[in-house]
């Protein structure tokens, strides 16, 4: 079966090409040896004996043609006769046809189907050098039928024998590296055990070049006659060459077997197990891969069972994984639904109270990713008073909001008419220290505004001090003394305070996720920012100037990760109407 790759779909322009290139180089490299390295009428020290074979295995029929016709031109401006130069046309021919044939018809062992030729296994390197000497013997004889025929020797004679060396040593020595440049030259990567061999053909190579110039030394002296000098140079060459061979393909056999292919064959296996962006992960396979190399008392036993071993955990892990993510979606899931509840329970309806034209109210709170405890609120404590809240629960996640949840109904049930807001707190954060097992505590600020006399009362638990607009005069911060903290300690007293409010004054009210955001430099946004922007917007209505706020906010911290709640309130007095009595 001929590898249709080479010859079958090419172009007659690529034939042509490989035609002329294997032609070009077997005549430079013939014509210097020929003219001061002959040793008789017709033959010489050929190098180029390599090049047929090898541009036959590699071109096919026109890599072994631009060889046949070189040799050709090169006889005949060589002045060997006509006669003589065109019967051995057909011969030089089969010295490159023969190996072509031999190699894509005869599958190496152990191989299905022939494949381009590569010394990649000792299997590939043995059929070679049976293929060169089934060549070498094969051409060598028929090259002395011709030149007995032509009267120049005997068929078998020291020339013939040389002949026979020449060809079988340097398609040895030459063809097989030829075969390693052809590699390199596409580029392909070269395996473990094809690095192996490539190390042992040049040791061998390398120990037949020092024969061979010793060898030269030595029957120099002994002899001049050419032909016996140079066949005993061959013989000792060849045998040199043929022991370091054979050597060499019976480590190489052991080392396939044990080591460099088992290697290439677990690496292989590992390397499709990984490939999970084709197909799923099939432990079962691939243990089943690992099988053939367990019972090996060999570092290559040692790999296949780390692999089992690792195979085995990595199933273990991607199961637990697989519940784990699945726990994390379903927790994530629950998540966001409290978030969602979260924010559902903050007013969000405005305008608010839209039958009341003595104030107007509006808030807003910006969630992280995580829940968070941040809460603000506002409600008719009675007709004529407005209480508005604005509080920080500590700490993330579903105990802060569950506390928050707590923490708001309970604020807003106590917040009753004529009830002082110190006694308001007081009384929330005895309630919230029994309930307080996680150890949380909140911030909180409430006031509460007669729509009719603008006095506001108030009251802080550690929480942010106030911004107040007061006669157009812009936002200040209106020193408010801080009191404890929320569920931070039983029986704590809160100092209720009080400020009469203008019609057009503005009470502005937030968390510290407002001054704490951070940019990406790890910059906080700060008071002083704050002061800034309230300022220059201290005419806009209070929706007007929590957008301002919130995109200066976004501006300063840019596509840094929020970390923090942003949760702001605005409350503007505008007094009683002139055609309202106060009751």
């Amino acid at each position: 079966m001929i590898d249709n790759s080479i010859q079958g779909n090419a172009t007659w322009e690529k034939k042509f090409l490989r035609f002329v290139v294997s032609g070009l180089l077997f005549f430079v490299v013939t014509m210097p040896f020929r003219y001061y390295f002959g040793m008789m009428e017709v033959t010489e020290i050929r190098p180029a004996a390599a090049l047929p074979p090898f541009f036959g295995m590699v071109y096919g029929f026109w890599g072994a043609l631009g060889c046949a016709v070189a040799n050709l031109v090169a006889d005949m401006l060589s002045g060997y006769s006509i006669g003589m130069s065109l019967a051995s046309f057909p011969i030089q021919l089969l010295i490159g046809i023969l190996p072509y044939l031999l190699w894509y018809g005869i599958p190496a062992w152990g191989e299905k189907k022939p494949s381009f030729p590569k010394m990649d296994t000792t299997a590939h390197v043995v059929k070679y050098m049976l293929i060169i000497l089934l060549d070498s013997l094969l051409t060598t004889f028929l090259l002395g039928v011709v030149m007995k025929v032509f009267g120049i020797t005997e068929i078998f004679s020291q020339t013939t024998l040389m002949m026979f060396w020449n060809n079988l040593g340097f398609s040895y020595m030459l063809g097989l590296p030829l075969f390693t440049l052809i590699a390199f030259w596409q580029g392909r990567r070269f395996s473990l055990n094809e690095r192996m061999i490539l190390i042992f053909l040049i040791l061998a190579v390398l120990a037949a070049s020092l024969t061979g110039i010793a060898s030269w030394r030595e029957a120099s002296v002994v002899s001049g006659e050419l032909v016996y000098l140079w066949n005993r140079i061959y013989t000792n060459v060849i045998v040199t060459l043929n022991v370091f061979m054979l050597v060499e393909i019976l480590f190489l056999v052991y080392m396939e077997k044990k080591i460099t292919v088992p290697i290439e064959r677990l690496a292989h296996i590992a390397n499709g197990y990984v490939q999970i962006e084709k197909k799923e992960l099939n432990s079962q396979k691939f243990t089943e891969a690992c099988q053939p190399y367990l019972g090996d008392r060999t570092e290559v036993g040692d790999l296949a069972k780390s692999y089992v071993r690792m195979i085995t955990d990595l199933d273990i892990y991607m199961e637990h994984l697989t519940k784990i993510t699945a726990e994390k979606e379903r927790i994530g899931a629950e998540l966001n639904v409290a978030t969602h509840i979260q924010s559902s329970m903050l007013p969000g309806i405005f305008p608010a109270f839209p039958e009341r034209k003595e104030f107007e109210i509006y808030a807003t709170m910006n969630p992280a990713k995580e829940i968070g405890g941040d809460f603000y609120d506002f409600f008719m404590v009675d007709d004529r008073h407005l209480a508005v809240v604005m509080a920080d629960v500590s700490g993330k996640g579903v105990p802060a909001a569950l506390f928050m949840v707590i923490g708001k109904t309970l604020i807003k049930d106590h917040t009753q008419p004529e009830r002082s807001l110190g006694e308001v707190f007081a009384s929330v954060n005895n309630l919230l220290c029994d309930s307080n097992k996680e150890g949380l505590f909140i911030t909180a600020f409430e006031g509460v505004l007669d729509l009719v006399t603008g006095d506001f009362s108030y009251v802080n638990a550690g929480h942010e001090v106030p911004y107040m607009c007061k006669g157009g005069q812009g936002f200040e911060p209106y020193k408010v003394k801080p009191g404890f903290v929320l569920a931070g300690m039983e029986d704590m007293s809160y100092t209720e305070g009080n400020v009469r409010l203008e019609p057009g004054d503005k009470i502005f009210l937030y968390t510290d996720g407002v001054p704490e955001a951070t940019n990406a430099a790890e910059k906080l946004y700060g008071k002083e920012r704050l002061y800034h922007i309230l300022n220059c917007n201290k005419e806009v209505p209070p929706q007007a100037l929590l957008a301002k706020v919130k995109d200066d906010v976004d501006r300063f911290v840019g596509e840094a990760a929020q970390f923090d709640d942003i949760t702001m309130l605005c409350l503007e007095y505008r007094g009683q109407r002139d055609n309202e009595v106060a009751e």
